[in-house]
Order: C-alpha cells, then sequence, then structure tokens
C-alpha cells in the first residue's frame, strides 16, 4: 500500500467516524431533547398563564400525581462504543413550573465524544394527565409489555413504545406505575451497512417508587 492510498483511508474512516457521531447525535436530539412529551400548542398557552395561579392545588400530597411537581428530576446516562471509539450521553430532566393541568419540563444534554461534546437545553410544557413521549417526526411503530432489569432500579415493568422512521428509531420503556421513561434506546440510521444503538438508563431520579 502506497503513503498515498494510506492517507486516503485514514480521511475516509476520520469521514465515516464524523458522519455516524453526526447521525447519533441527531438521533438523541430529536427523540430525548426535542420532544421529550407532548408540547403545548400555541392555543394551550392562555390555559397555562391563566392556572398559573393554583399551583398549590397540584401540589397536593395527597394527590396520586404529588410527584409532578416542582423540582422534580431524573438523570440519564449511557454509551457506545463505535468503531474503537467511546460516546458517553448524559441527560437530566426536571420539572420547573406547574399548573392544573401541565408541567413545564426543562431537558439539558451532553454528548462527549472524541470530536469534542455537544450540549443543549431545551424547556417545554407537558401535559400531566397524558404525557407522550412521541418524538417528533417519528410515529409510532410498535407497542408492548415486558420487564427490565436496571441497576439500582431492579426489575420494573414496562410498556414500551417504539417509534421509528428513515432508518432512525426510538424505543421508551415507560414505567407502568410511574408512568416515566426509565430506559430509551436509540438507533442510528445504516452507515454504509451497519447502524448503531445506545441505550440510555435513569441514574438517579427524586420520584418517590423509582
Amino acid at each position: 500500500m502506497t503513503e498515498l492510498e494510506s492517507n486516503q483511508q485514514i480521511a475516509k474512516k476520520s469521514v465515516l467516524n464524523k458522519k455516524i457521531i453526526a447521525l447519533l447525535i441527531t438521533v438523541i436530539a430529536i427523540t430525548v431533547v426535542v420532544s421529550t412529551a407532548a408540547v403545548l400548542t400555541a392555543d394551550n398557552q392562555s390555559t397555562i398563564n391563566q392556572t398559573n395561579d393554583q399551583n398549590e392545588l397540584t401540589n397536593d400530597q395527597n394527590s396520586p400525581q404529588s410527584w409532578k411537581k416542582k423540582g422534580t428530576y431524573a438523570t440519564y446516562a449511557g454509551q457506545a462504543e463505535i468503531l474503537s471509539m467511546s460516546i458517553t450521553f448524559t441527560a437530566r430532566m426536571e420539572i420547573v413550573d406547574v399548573n392544573q393541568t401541565h408541567m413545564q419540563l426543562s431537558t439539558d444534554y451532553k454528548m462527549s465524544t472524541p470530536f469534542g461534546a455537544t450540549e443543549n437545553t431545551t424547556t417545554t410544557w407537558v401535559s400531566r394527565e397524558d404525557m407522550n413521549f412521541q418524538p417528533e417526526n417519528l410515529p409510532l411503530s410498535n407497542t408492548f409489555t415486558t420487564q427490565i432489569t436496571i441497576p439500582n432500579l431492579g426489575t420494573r415493568t414496562c410498556t414500551v413504545y417504539e417509534y421509528s422512521s428513515e432508518g432512525i428509531s426510538a424505543a421508551y420503556y415507560v414505567d407502568n406505575s410511574i408512568q416515566w421513561p426509565v430506559k430509551m434506546v436509540m438507533t442510528s440510521p445504516s452507515v454504509e451497512g451497519q447502524s448503531y444503538n445506545m441505550d440510555i438508563n435513569l441514574v438517579d431520579t427524586n420520584i418517590p417508587g423509582l
């Protein structure tokens, strides 16, 4: 192999590595940050403003949803080895405001790769009663119930919601008792015949029962 051919292979691999990482970042940005839950429409914004003064009612400790209050948080972590590269991901979701019908959810995430780190923060209002974890532009493709074992949590019975479109897919494992995701699996589109998965697990939370 000539030096020119060697340099060409190195350059090709570098481009491929960057492409894979870019795809993974896109998957996570779509599935975890942009659309953690259903976003309110503009028509609902007035309802939010009108009910902000009823926050204390929604924080009633006797309510079955009493954990859905300001200060509730959950942190997640995941990592994957891709072409001998270590990719790590962390995220924190926190309820920063509540009213009678909705809660405001802030999500911070950081993804670290050999090429650097990507960080972002989003804030969105979501329904307290009908928390929809469907990612934007990813239609529901399958749903089923299963049991999974997660470190520090033990075995949980979850409903799995699988979403997919154009090679991008996401699976949310939503705990049946708490109605909160305890695990997410992100899959990138195929790159030269190979797709890549990342498991993202709940690692810390102040939600009772988790």
